[in-house]
This record gives structure tokens, C-alpha cells and sequence, in this order.
């Protein structure tokens, strides 16, 4: 491996690329894992380097070398891969692999209009140290590739344009926590939050999309799935396309149905003439991915 290539960091100044550091990094990720080999992670990532190449790309295909090695017989390289990516999610969100107090993040977050601003309101800062010292931030390392994977793509706040990401998954979860608990007694909605917490962290339960991915935002809508009937007046069906518009836009699953005399004769033209789909029959329409 030519030892002299540049690469460009970050914040766009270069330097000579650090074979070490990023043996380094691996040999971390590696930590307490079976029948991994960093390097062949090494070898199949190296060959992919060139001169100028930014390091954000060099982790994303040491990530992409180390998911390619997925196996029956070495199912290990799943951890090594969302270890990899959980390291270059958070340079994403923070800059630096150490998370923010969690207070400071969220007031970063309401200003720039990622995050409800009923969390400060509803929350003293000595609430969100006591948060804070829930928060495991190692549990990041128990997700599979495929999971961080999901997290990325449909649950973590981020620009969808940029690709620029806000959050890591245990800020995820305790604040969803938070604002699922924001109207519980104060004596008790912290342990509330804590035993909650600690259940969706640590996989003991699974939250829908909505849920994961709205709650603690400006976006109020949680519902999963929305049965919407509809009825044999022209009203009726503006007034649901309007509505199953309005809850897939905001991450809704909706299944329609359209009784009476209207859904009989839809049935009829599509039984008589099969290539013209019917208008309006029961149909399920998914959530946005």
C-alpha cells in the first residue's frame, strides 16, 4: 500500500493517509468478536484507496469491505460492519465519535427545528442530566449491519436532501421516551422514561416507523395504520384521497374501503373489463420508506 497517498479530511485540508489509525479503528470494532479478520478487511479496502480520496469515503469502504465478508461462517463481520458504521454515523451527526450532553444536543436541535420545542418546555436541564446518566451509548454497538442500516435509512433525524444526519440511536430512544412520559407526574415520569428506555435499547420491545422516526420532532402524526372508510358520494371519495394523501405524507400505512352500492359496481367494471383497474377498491397503501 503506497504510504504516500493524500487524503482529504472533513474539514477539506489534506495529509498523508494513516495506515495505522485506521488499524486502529478496526482493531476496535473488532474487540470482543469471532473468527474476524481485520486484515482481510484491510487487504479488500486498501486496493479501493486513491490519491485525494476523502476520508469519509475511506470509512465507508472499509464498512462496505467488512459487510462484504457477512457469512454462515462468520457471522461476526455483521457486529464489525455496524460498529464500523455506528463510528461513522456519529462523525456525521457530532463530529466526533463522543456524543454530546444530551441537554446541549436537543437545545441544538429545537433551534435548528429538527426537534419539538415542547422538550424544553416540558423539561428542566437538571431532567435532561438525569437523562443523560441513563444513556448507554455502547448499546449502539449491539445492533446488527442490517439495523444500523434501517436506522439510517428510515428512523434517524436527518436532511433527506444532504444526507447530513442529527442523532445517534440511544438520543433516539430516550427522547421518544421523553415525550411519550412528557405529561406523567413529575415524581415519577423519569423512572417511567428510564424503565422505557432500557426496554427499546436493549431490543426488549419494538416501536412502529411513525413512532421511531416522528416522535420528538415537529411532525405530530404517530399513527402506523389508518383504516379510512369511504362512502358512495363523490364528497366522500375527494374527502378520502385528501386524507390518505395527508397520512402517507406523514409516514401513515392506510388500507381504504369503499362500501355500498359504489364498491358493487367497481367490482362489476373490473370483472368486466379486467385490463381497466377499478377505482377505489379496497386497496393497502404503504408507508413511505
Amino acid at each position: 500500500m503506497n504510504q504516500s497517498l493524500l487524503v482529504t479530511k472533513r474539514d477539506g485540508t489534506t495529509e498523508r493517509i494513516n495506515l495505522d489509525k485506521i488499524h486502529r479503528v478496526l482493531d476496535w470494532a473488532a474487540e470482543g468478536l469471532n473468527n474476524v479478520s481485520i486484515s482481510q478487511v484491510e487487504l479488500r479496502s486498501h486496493i479501493q484507496f486513491y490519491d485525494g480520496i476523502k476520508t469519509a469515503d475511506i470509512h465507508e469502504t472499509i464498512i462496505k469491505a467488512a459487510a462484504d465478508l457477512i457469512s454462515r461462517d462468520a457471522p461476526d463481520y455483521q457486529y464489525l460492519a455496524a460498529r464500523l458504521a455506528i463510528f461513522h454515523l456519529r462523525k456525521k451527526a457530532f463530529g466526533q465519535f463522543e456524543p454530546p450532553a444530551l441537554y446541549d444536543h436537543v437545545v441544538k436541535m429545537v433551534e435548528k427545528g429538527k426537534y419539538d420545542h415542547h422538550l424544553l418546555e416540558d423539561y428542566t436541564e437538571e431532567e435532561f442530566q438525569q437523562m443523560d446518566g441513563f444513556l448507554d451509548h455502547w448499546r449502539d454497538m449491539n445492533f446488527s449491519y442490517a439495523a444500523v442500516k434501517q436506522l439510517e435509512g428510515k428512523y434517524l433525524v436527518q436532511n433527506r436532501v444532504t444526507g447530513e444526519i442529527y442523532e445517534s440511536a440511544q438520543f433516539l430512544y430516550i427522547l421518544v421516551a421523553a415525550c411519550l412520559f412528557s405529561n406523567y407526574p413529575r415524581e415519577t415520569r423519569l423512572d417511567y422514561i428510564k424503565r422505557f428506555y432500557d426496554a427499546v435499547s436493549t431490543f426488549k420491545i419494538s416501536l412502529p416507523t411513525p413512532i421511531m422516526s416522528g416522535v420528538r420532532t415537529p411532525t405530530r402524526q404517530f399513527s402506523s395504520c389508518v383504516l379510512i372508510e369511504c362512502g358512495d358520494s363523490l364528497d366522500s371519495i375527494n374527502a378520502t384521497s385528501s386524507a390518505i394523501v395527508k397520512y402517507v405524507s406523514q409516514r401513515a400505512g392506510n388500507r381504504h374501503q369503499t362500501p355500498g352500492a359504489f364498491a358493487r359496481w367497481a367490482a362489476r367494471s373490473a370483472a368486466a373489463k379486467p385490463s381497466t383497474p377499478a377505482a377505489f377498491r379496497s386497496t393497502s397503501i404503504s408507508r413511505p420508506r
